[in-house]
């Protein structure tokens, strides 16, 4: 099914210039983001020996991404999203290569990498939406669920390549060299989109700015299906997605192994996300959209709580495996119900609705680190997995209910 997929003649890759274009501009910021991501937590964990202090770099991203979303979000439906996308990429290559001098400079950089988070939240609450919304203007109306696919195909195999690209350089290189490669791989993807910027044909917003981001998150947060499907990823937000700042914090207490090791456990949690997307090829009925968000979730919460039980590399393998197809799944099935019945020059804004509610993981982070730091990193992964259990049985008896109805 997903080969037949992709060679279809039907297939955006194949016959769309844009499209292609911004799956390439895609690859390098996606590839750029891991390596940051792995390096900065190992720098922070590596200097405070604090999972605590770990876990708030993610969680002050995520704060900040919050935030300024809407705003960030509108701009890009307002005044162009391939302009956005373009000037954050090369924005973002000059404050992570001072960041990476600084920390070259003086080894006390906890404010200095907590800044460098900060700022990586407004550069994702600018490019994610921008992108999304690109990539759906960018196909016909009857490929935008395989084009959303497709973005979420690529952004999770990316994830699979930034990671050994960011494992290996640190390694064999140096890390700080490491985060100033992921601004030049970001700056890569800028580039790669202004020489085809010609192709990109741009559909903006013409209201009134503010009013604009009042429009676009009552269209998601006024429809009672995708309110609901939002609140529960809120709750998988806190409780799953955050799990991933423990990575570090599990390779390093649990397994007891170095950067290496968590660069094989983000490249696994990849490859994972990148199988979970394959499966989604087979899914066309947008209708099923909260059953598969609830079976999900299932699944997400009982690999977690195996992992305390397996504390060996091979085990936790297979259970990360099965975590990042549930965390990819997950965020694809949103995406593509949020996009459903969004006008072309809202689209961005309607992520911005995403990013809200996800942007509740920042509690998450907080929680996580606090319970690991005071009672133990494994009876904290046993208590997230069991929250997101009974959060997706529950949603699940309640969909069903509804259904029924």
């Amino acid at each position: 099914m997903f080969i037949s997929s992709i060679k279809s003649s039907n297939n955006p890759i194949v016959n769309n210039v844009k499209f292609r274009s911004l799956m390439i501009g895609l690859f390098f910021f996606n590839c750029s983001d891991w390596i940051e991501r792995l390096c900065i937590s190992w720098l922070i964990l590596q200097s405070t020996e604090s999972i605590l202090a770990t876990t708030i770099s993610f969680a002050i991203g995520q704060i900040i991404q919050t935030f300024f979303s809407p705003f960030t979000a509108a701009a890009a439906d307002k005044f162009g999203r391939n302009k956005i996308i373009i000037i954050v990429g090369i924005l973002r290559f000059i404050i992570l290569s001072i960041f990476a001098i600084l920390v070259i400079q003086n080894k006390n950089f906890l404010l200095i990498a907590y800044c460098a988070s900060a700022m990586t939240g407004i550069n994702r609450s600018f490019i994610v939406p921008a992108l999304q919304g690109s990539v759906i203007n960018s196909v016909k109306e009857n490929q935008k669920i395989l084009a959303m696919l497709i973005y979420s195909l690529i952004m999770r195999a990316t994830g699979v390549i930034g990671s050994l690209i960011g494992g290996i350089f640190s390694i064999l290189v140096g890390i700080e060299e490491a985060i100033i490669l992921s601004g030049a791989l970001g700056l890569i993807g800028s580039f790669s989109i202004l020489l085809k910027a010609n192709n990109l044909i741009e559909i903006k917003n013409q209201e009134n700015y503010l009013s604009s981001i009042k429009k676009g998150l009552s269209l998601v947060f006024g429809n009672f299906y995708s309110r609901n499907l939002l609140i529960f990823a809120g709750i998988v937000e806190i409780f799953g997605f955050s799990f991933f700042s423990l990575l570090s914090s599990i390779s390093k207490y649990i397994l007891k192994s170095e950067i290496g090791t968590l660069s094989i456990l983000q490249t696994t949690m990849s490859i994972g996300s990148f199988l979970g997307i394959i499966l989604l090829f087979k899914w066309k009925d947008i209708n099923k959209a909260h059953i598969l968000a609830s079976i999900i979730t299932i699944s997400f919460g009982v690999s977690i709580i195996l992992i305390p039980f397996f504390p060996n590399l091979v085990f936790v393998i297979i259970l990360l495996l099965v975590i990042g197809a549930s965390s990819a799944s997950f965020d694809a099935i949103q995406w593509i119900f949020l996009q459903k019945n969004i006008p072309n020059e809202l689209r961005s804004t309607a992520v911005s609705a995403w990013f809200i509610t996800i942007g509740f993981g920042w509690l998450g982070h907080i929680m996580l680190g606090y319970f690991s730091d005071n009672y133990g990193l494994e009876i904290t992964i046993l208590l997230t997995g069991i929250i997101l259990l009974i959060s997706g049985l529950i949603f699940f008896v309640l969909v069903r209910l509804i259904g029924k109805e």
